[in-house]
């Protein structure tokens, strides 16, 4: 962007007598941009920001989170918006749109220096160049490096490599005390812990060195059909065990019958000729209806941005913009047959909308930021309802609900969440969430954020 000092011109919602540092960006207070940042995936909450700053540089940051403090406003960065709740919206406060920190610096044989705002489709198509990929990929990779950084980041590789904070080097952050800093495990390593993951509650995450390993070409998919929830349960922790294959996800999917089906979506990437893979070694001993599993050959990149396609689709039949109040749950393994057909029980079907239920096993002993929370257990279940709703208020707070029943039967059970979800949270219950790292994230936000300025969409800390 332009180092040229520019606003754009609009309906003003500062008060005049407030003189506003000078961006390389653009500072919008026009109704048009903060109608925008007041809505997310979920299109369930909206708060109304005062203006969206598009920075132009990482100094713009700096500066208005000084003025934020100054000036007693809050501020919260703007990925992709993909959460469901409001967690990255801000009442009366400052937006920073995170999408014009788009450029991919360095990239090694091993690492890339990545800015927040670039998408996850943008990296793969670049370190895929060079034969190289990040070893976790969201499902969706329309997302942003920043939001995703954020929040943990889960696919299905990463019963075997983690999340995508586990697999990160360095960040360079601005905190809420408007400093530009650079952490890594080594280097600052508490404003590390506490970003990665952090829910933006102690700084903004401008710039991430990201790991990377050897990419193969294609991918041979498996999709193997079960008649019951238990059978797909057995098998998900059999190959998150033995590691067969390289990406392990389950699926509840319902059928034009108003009933649900079970699929495992598992998948071996390789580079022909020297890779052979052999179906029957991969298939031998599992539990899944013989006869009726499906197989198709994708290239490694295409079977990666599958779900980009799907999200076309939805577009395409107007729903993609209908209210999504998903609930995600970490479930322990002990319990999950249990508590899964118990959730499916309450849910129809045929109201269900056009996206599945996830069902996928992990090891947690391959997940090691803190501030992602897992039961205890060593194998855990990522349980994600990723609801689409009509955009009536009743049906939508009827799940809304729905969720927060169904999050307190998981915690009661020793589960955790995944804070993208539609749930109506408290402080306590987020302190509850955190546990045994509270009072190192409490300690973390008193240092890096004193005034508390940064990301109240999440209603973590007391305002």
């Amino acid at each position: 962007m332009s180092e040229e000092f520019s606003y754009v011109t609009g309906q003003a919602s500062l008060p005049a007598h407030i003189h506003l540092p000078q961006f390389s960006g653009i500072f919008s207070t026009q109704e048009t941009a903060r109608s925008v940042a007041a809505d997310d995936f979920g299109h369930y909450v909206h708060r109304l920001p005062l203006a969206v700053l598009q920075p132009g540089s990482f100094d713009d940051i700096v500066r208005v989170v000084q003025f934020a403090r100054q000036h007693g406003l809050k501020i919260a960065p703007r990925g992709q918006s993909h959460s469901t709740h409001g967690q990255a919206q801000v009442e009366g406060g400052i937006i920073i749109d995170t999408a014009s920190l788009n450029t991919i610096h360095a990239l090694h044989t091993d690492r890339v220096d990545v800015e927040a705002g670039v998408l996850w489709s943008t990296l793969l198509r670049t370190t895929l160049e060079q034969g190289l990929t990040p070893p976790v990929l969201p499902d969706y990779l329309d997302l942003s490096i920043g939001g995703t950084l954020a929040v943990g980041g889960i696919g299905g590789t990463s019963y075997r490599y983690g999340a995508i904070v586990d697999n990160v080097l360095e960040l360079q952050v601005v905190t809420g005390e408007g400093k530009l800093e650079t952490c890594s495990p080594n280097h600052q390593p508490e404003l590390f812990a506490a970003v990665l993951a952090g829910l933006g509650q102690c700084g903004i995450l401008v710039k991430a060195t990201l790991r990377l390993i050897p990419a193969k070409n294609d991918a041979r998919v498996f999709h193997l059909f079960y008649s019951d929830l238990a059978a797909l349960i057995h098998d998900d922790k059999t190959l998150i065990r033995d590691g067969r294959f390289d990406y392990v996800q389950g699926y509840v999917l319902p059928t034009p019958r108003g009933e649900w089906s079970y699929v495992l979506e598992v998948v071996s990437f390789y580079t022909p000729p020297a890779d052979q893979l052999d179906n029957a070694r991969l298939l031998g001993g599992l539990n899944f209806m013989a006869g009726t599993e499906q197989i198709e050959e994708r290239s490694y990149f295409n079977f990666s941005k599958r779900v980009v396609a799907q999200a076309a689709v939805l577009k395409e039949k107007r729903v993609w913009h209908h209210p999504h109040p998903w609930l995600d749950m970490f479930v322990p393994a002990s319990e999950v047959e249990h508590y899964v057909s118990a959730a499916l029980t309450d849910i129809s079907p045929s109201d269900f909308g056009l996206l599945p239920v996830l069902l996928s096993a992990l090891n947690a002993s391959c997940f090691r930021s803190p501030l992602l929370r897992l039961p205890t257990e060593e194998t855990v279940f990522a349980f994600d309802i990723l609801r689409t709703v009509t955009p009536n208020p009743e049906v939508v707070a009827k799940a809304v609900a729905h969720n927060r029943q169904l999050f307190e039967r998981n915690r009661a059970l020793g589960g955790t969440h995944y804070p993208i979800s539609t749930i109506d949270l408290s402080h306590t219950d987020w302190e509850r969430h955190f546990g045994l790292v509270w009072e190192q994230f409490l300690h973390a936000k008193q240092r890096f954020d004193p005034d508390n300025v940064l990301t109240p969409g999440q209603g973590i800390f007391p305002i």
